[in-house]
Protein backbone atom coordinates (compact mmCIF):
# COMPACT_ATOMS: atom_id res chain seq x y z
CA UNK A 1 0.00 0.00 0.00
CA UNK A 2 2.95 1.99 0.90
CA UNK A 3 4.79 1.73 -2.39
CA UNK A 4 1.84 2.11 -4.75
CA UNK A 5 1.17 6.14 -3.18
CA UNK A 6 4.92 6.44 -3.37
CA UNK A 7 4.69 5.50 -7.04
CA UNK A 8 1.22 7.60 -7.43
CA UNK A 9 2.69 10.47 -5.75
CA UNK A 10 5.77 10.47 -8.77
CA UNK A 11 3.37 9.70 -11.57
CA UNK A 12 1.28 12.92 -10.41
CA UNK A 13 4.43 15.10 -10.00
CA UNK A 14 5.67 13.65 -13.77
CA UNK A 15 2.03 14.54 -14.85
CA UNK A 16 2.07 18.00 -13.03
CA UNK A 17 5.80 18.75 -14.31
CA UNK A 18 5.36 17.62 -18.19
CA UNK A 19 2.05 19.53 -18.09
CA UNK A 20 4.09 22.91 -16.95
CA UNK A 21 6.22 22.63 -19.79
CA UNK A 22 4.06 21.96 -22.58
CA UNK A 23 2.45 25.49 -22.45
CA UNK A 24 6.17 27.51 -23.55
CA UNK A 25 6.36 24.52 -25.84
CA UNK A 26 2.76 24.93 -27.56
CA UNK A 27 3.32 29.10 -27.96
CA UNK A 28 6.41 28.47 -29.40
CA UNK A 29 5.49 28.82 -33.60
CA UNK A 30 6.35 31.28 -36.67
CA UNK A 31 7.48 34.63 -35.68
CA UNK A 32 5.22 36.30 -37.93
CA UNK A 33 2.27 34.59 -36.11
CA UNK A 34 0.45 37.20 -33.44
CA UNK A 35 -1.77 40.06 -33.74
CA UNK A 36 -2.27 42.31 -36.75
CA UNK A 37 -2.44 45.44 -36.97
CA UNK A 38 -5.45 47.62 -37.63
CA UNK A 39 -3.81 51.00 -39.28
CA UNK A 40 -0.55 51.62 -40.60
CA UNK A 41 0.83 54.76 -39.01
CA UNK A 42 3.61 56.73 -41.22
CA UNK A 43 5.39 60.29 -40.96
CA UNK A 44 3.52 62.92 -42.76
CA UNK A 45 5.71 63.31 -46.22
CA UNK A 46 4.02 67.09 -46.49
CA UNK A 47 6.68 70.07 -45.85
CA UNK A 48 6.20 72.24 -42.61
CA UNK A 49 3.53 69.35 -41.72
CA UNK A 50 4.70 67.52 -38.28
CA UNK A 51 1.45 65.11 -38.12
CA UNK A 52 1.29 61.27 -39.16
CA UNK A 53 -0.79 59.71 -41.63
CA UNK A 54 -3.23 57.22 -40.54
CA UNK A 55 -4.31 54.67 -42.88
CA UNK A 56 -7.23 52.80 -42.35
CA UNK A 57 -9.93 50.26 -43.53
CA UNK A 58 -13.30 51.01 -42.51
CA UNK A 59 -16.79 49.36 -43.84
CA UNK A 60 -19.21 52.29 -44.28
CA UNK A 61 -22.04 53.80 -46.77
CA UNK A 62 -21.42 56.71 -48.59
CA UNK A 63 -23.40 58.97 -50.93
CA UNK A 64 -21.77 60.18 -54.43
CA UNK A 65 -22.80 62.08 -57.51
CA UNK A 66 -22.87 59.71 -60.26
CA UNK A 67 -24.53 59.27 -63.91
CA UNK A 68 -26.11 55.24 -64.93
CA UNK A 69 -28.17 53.94 -67.29
CA UNK A 70 -31.27 54.83 -65.24
CA UNK A 71 -30.85 58.93 -65.58
CA UNK A 72 -27.76 58.85 -68.30
CA UNK A 73 -28.42 63.03 -68.81
CA UNK A 74 -27.49 64.25 -65.21
CA UNK A 75 -26.08 63.61 -61.67
CA UNK A 76 -27.57 62.19 -59.19
CA UNK A 77 -26.95 60.42 -55.71
CA UNK A 78 -25.86 56.95 -55.44
CA UNK A 79 -25.72 54.68 -51.98
CA UNK A 80 -22.46 53.36 -52.44
CA UNK A 81 -21.91 50.53 -49.43
CA UNK A 82 -18.84 48.54 -49.20
CA UNK A 83 -15.04 48.61 -47.61
CA UNK A 84 -13.06 52.01 -47.78
CA UNK A 85 -9.25 52.82 -47.22
CA UNK A 86 -9.27 56.11 -45.37
CA UNK A 87 -5.70 57.71 -45.32
CA UNK A 88 -6.24 60.99 -43.07
CA UNK A 89 -3.14 63.28 -41.06
CA UNK A 90 -3.61 64.52 -37.59
CA UNK A 91 -1.00 67.56 -38.67
CA UNK A 92 -1.30 70.97 -39.62
CA UNK A 93 -1.85 69.93 -43.36
CA UNK A 94 -4.90 68.08 -42.58
CA UNK A 95 -4.86 65.72 -45.44
CA UNK A 96 -7.66 63.08 -46.22
CA UNK A 97 -8.31 61.03 -49.23
CA UNK A 98 -11.10 58.15 -49.21
CA UNK A 99 -10.36 55.16 -51.85
CA UNK A 100 -13.25 52.66 -52.53
CA UNK A 101 -11.62 49.33 -52.27
CA UNK A 102 -14.84 46.95 -52.79
CA UNK A 103 -18.47 47.80 -53.40
CA UNK A 104 -20.79 45.81 -51.86
CA UNK A 105 -23.92 47.58 -53.29
CA UNK A 106 -24.65 50.52 -55.45
CA UNK A 107 -27.71 51.91 -54.98
CA UNK A 108 -29.29 54.42 -57.58
CA UNK A 109 -31.22 56.98 -55.74
CA UNK A 110 -32.69 58.85 -58.61
CA UNK A 111 -35.87 59.01 -60.20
Amino acid sequence: MKRTKRMLALVLAMMMAFSMLAIPAAAHGDEDEGIMPLYDIIPCPSPNCNGYRTKTQEHGTLYRGETCSNIPDEKHFHEVTGIFEIVRCDGECRYHVMTIKSIERNLCCGK
